[in-house]
């Protein structure tokens, strides 16, 4: 036994990481019953139901903006298979499982081609602290495109490194469809796609590749970008979304306009660096070594004037980030969020590091194995006294603009997972904590590459590795659970799963109206919908429900139940905060037939 596993260590040590990243993808899944319900769930699963037959329109209607359909792609099998959604959800999750070992096999691919001398056993310990990192364990229990998209991301950089290995059409077809694939599954890759043209047009006026090469770059993608202009209408008209500004280009033009005055300018500088700052903590560093790893080739190959074999490839991988990070704060500038800066303001829009995190992966691989690869000499001091200096000012920038909030509870976590740690410390956000803690792991990191001897050396940056992972492990599964397992939990907790379950029960094909609370809860209306996949709900007011017909139910607050006039309302059941009524004696003896219990009359309640 001993030595078969000394000669098959490697796919042992790949099905060990395998299943390590596996599980704690679905470390939750027993408690993932229910859609968590953020808005961008509920859009990606509406397009799955509207190809695969079911109209949810009416839910949607003037309540839900745009969302690509990509990852609907991957949902409308599930639609096929079942109908219950406790399964499809729990299956949806198990694939992000899936989706994160084939992640995982990319990036040590890709390692391969990028540090062919490294050992390969050295490379699948890095790939698998990369895709440990704490924001993708935290995307797991989700099911919506994130952890798909990061699958995406690694197929595009894998596709243009082969591409550059090999530069003929087949291997230009394959990275320009893939580079559509990851637009039409969440369009903030925009700032991906732009780097993508700008190469393209950069190696065709070097003569790096043939008019013949340049088309099939670009013909497939601009394609698909097309036809995705046309989907997107159709999409939006049939799902009710309609063409408004918020779906389109014009969500931005007012924030791309802001940057025409010094307010924008600043806006602008404080989200920047505020994901700078978020990104660099959360990685330990990282993100700054794997940006100076792109850097220096790149600035190596202008000096030289003679690029090496992936010069292009850093190049496209620093002009991704750049407009990734841009696209990221540009979308983020909110005049009345953080140039009216007040105590409930919400941190998010300062530490919002979710769109930049399907790009991030690689500048974590880049970044691990450019730190362990200086020697601790005069370049290397210049490097790290550039890196303080630039996170000291990131974080003074941060600093003074955190002092104007108060209520420093106040940020979703599951988009700021990387820096989730400081909970683990306090209820409130500390960005004290946050940088003692990363500077703490940053000098473990420091002593393990650097205090070795020299025949050890590979051995003490696994060890930095496995370092790294102990690390995400804890943060990214507490981000979870704070920012989206508890807010399942909370719908289960308010009865709400089982006031759908009696009313799924006996719906038939009944229609469904939930009406609006004080609120405008519209959330309400989307988890009926979900729970009640093939039945037409309507979300609508309660002055506008069809009072003179019969034969409906009516989901509503518990607090209109006293608005309903007439004697033909019957109770049929209540979570915490709302209840479901059937309309119509006929209806009511009809569902009688089906339940134990008895209806109640609105009529008899006092």
């Amino acid at each position: 036994m001993p030595e078969f596993i000394k000669k098959q260590y490697k796919p042992i040590l790949f099905l060990l990481f395998s299943s390590i990243i596996f599980l704690f993808r679905i470390w939750y899944i027993r408690d993932c019953n229910v859609l968590a319900i953020r808005n961008d769930e509920y859009g990606y699963w509406s397009h799955a139901a509207l190809l695969t037959g079911h109209d949810w329109s009416d839910v949607l209607a003037g309540h839900m903006n745009w969302y690509s359909y990509g990852y609907s792609l991957v949902l409308v099998p599930l639609f096929w298979v079942s109908h219950n959604l406790y399964l499809m959800y729990k299956t949806a999750i198990v694939l992000n499982g899936v989706f994160a070992i084939l992640t995982f096999y990319l990036c040590i691919r890709c390692a391969e081609i990028l540090f062919p001398k490294t050992e390969r056993w050295l490379l699948i310990t890095v790939s698998f602290m990369v895709c440990m990192y704490s924001a993708y364990i935290t995307q797991g229990p989700i099911a919506w495109s994130e952890t798909f998209l990061y699958l995406l991301v690694w197929l595009l950089l894998y596709l243009f490194l082969r591409f550059e290995q090999a530069p003929d059409v087949n291997h230009a077809l394959c990275l320009s469809l893939c580079m559509a694939g990851c637009y039409i599954t969440h369009n903030r890759t925009i700032g991906i796609v732009t780097a993508y043209f700008i190469i393209v047009l950069f190696l065709r006026m070097t003569d790096a590749i043939d008019w013949k090469l340049f088309a099939a770059l670009l013909l497939p993608l601009t394609a698909v970008l097309f036809v995705n202009v046309n989907i997107k209408t159709y999409l939006c008209m049939m799902e009710g979304f309609g063409l408004k500004p918020k779906n389109g280009m014009g969500a931005q033009k007012d924030h791309l306009l802001s940057l025409l005055t010094a307010d924008g300018w600043q806006n602008l500088l404080r989200s920047l660096s505020g994901q700078l700052w978020g990104l660099m903590t959360s990685s330990f560093g990282l993100v700054y070594w794997g940006i100076l790893h792109c850097t220096r080739h790149i600035l190596h190959a202008f000096r030289t004037k003679n690029p090496g074999m992936h010069t292009s490839f850093y190049l496209f991988t620093l002009l991704s980030c750049i407009g990734t990070f841009l696209i990221s704060a540009i979308s983020l500038i909110d005049p009345a969020s953080i140039t009216d800066l007040n105590s409930d303001t919400d941190l998010t829009y300062f530490i919002y590091t979710r769109y930049d995190e399907c790009i991030i992966g690689i500048l974590l691989l880049l970044g691990f194995l450019e730190f362990a690869s200086w020697k601790p000499d005069v370049s290397f001091l210049i490097s790290m006294a550039g890196k303080v200096l630039f996170y000291a000012a990131i974080s003074t920038v941060l600093y003074f603009n955190l002092q104007r909030i108060t209520d420093t509870w106040h940020y979703r976590s599951f988009c700021a997972a990387g820096i989730g740690f400081f909970r683990l410390f306090s209820e409130e956000f500390s960005m004290r904590w946050c940088v003692i803690i990363s500077v703490t792991v940053f000098l473990a990191l420091l002593v393990l590459v650097f205090l070795y001897q020299k025949r050890f050396q590979k051995r003490y940056a696994a060890g930095a590795c496995l370092l790294l992972t102990a690390v995400f492990i804890p943060t990214g599964l507490y981000s979870a659970k704070i920012g989206t397992i508890n807010s399942q939990l909370g719908k289960v907790s308010s009865g709400n799963l089982d006031m759908y379950r009696q009313l799924k029960d006996v719906v038939s094909d009944r229609d469904v109206y939930c009406t609006l609370d004080d609120t405008k809860n519209y959330r309400i209306a989307y988890e009926l919908q979900v729970n009640l996949l093939d039945t037409h709900v309507y979300s609508i007011t309660m002055e506008d429900l069809p009072a003179q017909e019969e034969g409906y139910f009516i989901c509503c607050s518990s607090g209109d139940l006293d608005s309903f006039e007439g004697d033909d309302y019957y109770l049929l059941a209540q979570s915490r905060y709302y209840s479901v009524i059937a309309k119509g004696e006929d209806l009511a003896r009809e569902v009688s037939s089906k339940i134990e219990k008895k209806l109640v009359n609105l009529n008899s309640l006092e």
